[in-house]
């Protein structure tokens, strides 16, 4: 069989530059963002699509700031709900395969145990329901689709919450992160590889999966192993010591948040048929290419 062409949408995006950066290295790979493809003018998606050749669809676009999308619920909702229907349609359409990413944030956060992908879904804010909208939507357009869940982005392709503190770091000692919100840090290079063994070695695998590392963090302790492992790589940092605040002391927030949102990867690590990393470990093997690249 030879390898699918890919589609890839949200370009600019951390996850979308993740994965062009990995499949174009070994497939035929196209990749668009918002000047190519734009999700608030769904009416252009279908004639877009039509003139594109692939077999495989990577949906890393949509609107991913819950305090935009609690502002603008219309907007969102073209973006996170509409606009990834119309994709699963089109896909459905010309048999290909279409994967769609979806967040943590549909879960309420009230609960204290890992949350597995059949769990009730419940979001808190307008960015949680847009996105689980455009679950339901792509999987009724498209039953073969894989919806795959992912919290807490990192990696090398665009800053994320390890890289700020540790610039923050680099300028003060006195820093703060938040304790009580509670959720998974995800490579973004592994959701690459698990997303090509889910197209090579699953081509049938479909429904809602969930792709996170393993373990637990806050944004306090994430931030303080970021710290940590800087200064053992000798990055300047005046302190590795974050001071741990409470999320409703956020009030500049405009949408509210789930607090804990730990999803279990037990389901992805038994079809990949190998354990899943620590996202400490994922983070480590980060910052040692960054900081002391070979």
């Amino acid at each position: 069989m030879p390898a699918p062409r890919i589609l890839i949408l949200g370009a600019t995006g951390g996850l979308g530059r993740a994965l062009h950066r990995h499949f174009a290295a070994s497939f035929e790979t196209t990749s668009w963002g918002r000047a190519e493809l734009d999700f608030e003018r769904p009416e252009t998606i279908a004639a877009a699509l039509a003139s594109q050749k692939f077999e495989v669809l990577l949906n890393a676009a949509g609107m991913t700031s819950p305090d935009v999308c609690e502002v603008e619920p219309e907007r969102a909702f073209l973006a996170n709900a509409v606009a990834p229907q119309i994709l699963a349609e089109c896909c459905e359409a010309r048999g290909a395969r279409m994967f769609h990413f979806s967040t943590d944030y549909v879960f309420s956060g009230k609960e204290r145990d890992l949350w597995i992908e059949a769990d009730e879904t419940v979001p808190v804010n307008i960015y949680g329901r847009t996105k689980l909208a455009g679950e339901q939507t792509v999987l009724k357009a498209s039953p073969g689709a894989l919806v795959a869940r992912v919290s807490w982005l990192f990696g090398p392709v665009k800053p994320s919450h390890p890289d700020s503190i540790i610039q923050r770091a680099l300028q003060a000692d006195d820093l703060s992160a938040v304790a009580d919100k509670i959720s998974v840090p995800t490579s973004n290079t592994d959701i690459c590889g698990w997303i090509e063994q889910l197209i090579v070695r699953h081509p049938t695998t479909s429904g809602v999966l969930h792709l996170c590392n393993s373990g637990v963090a806050s944004w306090h302790s994430w931030a303080e192993a970021a710290l940590t492992i800087a200064a053992r790589l000798e990055v300047p940092v005046k302190t590795t010591t974050v001071k741990p605040i409470e999320l409703a002391s956020l009030t500049q927030l405009k949408a509210p948040r789930p607090l804990m949102t730990v999803m279990s990867n037990a389901k992805l690590q038994s079809l990949l048929g190998g354990e899943i990393r620590n996202w400490y470990d994922a983070l480590e093997e980060y910052l040692v290419q960054k900081y002391q690249p070979q």
